[in-house]
């Protein structure tokens, strides 16, 4: 039996997590209620310890009774991370704080999600161990690569995980990311808004269950001290919304994106593939499964 302890762990991915975790695990939620996401609390399974709390405040008995910590708790809406306090608070100044409690008084494994945004070059496939190809295009990547960076400069058993976009639902979903904020807008009945300048370049994007598989394959799996891109598939975002209009109506609503030099790249997923890990999420399926819990809700 592992002791996990998770930080953020009824948001997005945490709430997901939690509910999918082998239940010889013992698990430790850390979480705040910033975002007031209680329903991740319904249903989880079988018995976790919640602790609400800031994640910087952690008890240090947790955090050196825990084998693994998985630190979801962050800031992840990129868009949105220009001018925005939070991003320096709490994924800098606060993450560090955590990381130097953490490598001061446990020897525990620390999985870190960092994001493939910390990509920008434009390239047929990018790789995560060339810095050359890291070009980040907002606050909320530079602030992951800034933490990649100080992970690596302790003395923690750590692995880097960059995630592309997530897409997919669960019981503490925000709809933020591009997928599935296409999805609540169709669902509304309402235009899609899309970033013009990117309608046509590739980016990375990974599926809320092949996430969680990753996870769950890094649990079992020593390779730490490394990173790995994880994705399920690189997609033009054309191609997403021709997906989505396959499956009900939209009308489209261009604007500039606040981002800028955006390039098309394409991630690989080579490193992790060669471990073994196959990613197995459909576009279609989960667009149609998000669209779906939505069909009641019309906008006027």
């Amino acid at each position: 039996m592992s002791k996990l302890l998770i930080t953020g762990g009824l948001g997005h991915i945490g709430s997901k997590l939690i509910r999918h975790l082998p239940r010889h695990h013992d698990v430790t939620v850390i979480d705040n209620f910033y975002t007031q996401r209680y329903c991740s609390l319904f249903d989880v399974g079988f018995d976790i310890r919640l602790i609400e709390c800031s994640f910087e405040e952690t008890p240090v008995e947790i955090i050196e009774q825990s084998d693994v910590i998985i630190h979801l708790a962050a800031v992840t809406n990129a868009s949105n991370s220009f001018n925005n306090s939070d991003i320096e608070e709490i994924n800098i100044t606060k993450t560090k704080k955590f990381i130097d409690t953490c490598n001061d008084n446990s020897d525990a494994k620390f999985i870190f999600p960092s994001s493939t945004s910390v990509y920008g070059v434009a390239s047929d496939i990018v790789t995560e161990d060339d810095d050359s190809f890291l070009n980040p295009q907002s606050p909320y990547a530079e602030s992951k690569i800034e933490i990649e960076n100080y992970i690596k400069s302790k003395e923690i058993e750590y692995l880097i995980l960059r995630l592309g976009t997530i897409f997919g639902n669960s019981t503490g979903m925000r709809f933020h990311t591009a997928i599935n904020k296409f999805c609540y807008q169709a669902a509304l009945g309402v235009p899609l808004t899309i970033w013009k300048q990117n309608y046509y370049q590739y980016r990375p994007y990974l599926g809320l269950i092949d996430c969680i598989k990753a996870v769950h394959f890094f649990l079992n799996n020593e390779n730490y001290g490394q990173t790995f891109n994880v994705l399920t598939d690189n997609f033009i975002l054309s191609d997403i919304i021709d997906c989505i209009k396959s499956i009900t109506d939209v009308k489209l609503n261009l604007v500039d994106t606040p981002l800028l030099n955006q390039q098309s790249y394409k991630v690989s997923m080579n490193k992790l593939n060669s471990l073994g890990f196959i990613p197995q999420d459909n576009l279609k399926t989960m667009i149609e499964s998000t669209i779906g819990k939505l069909q009641c809700v019309k906008s006027y």
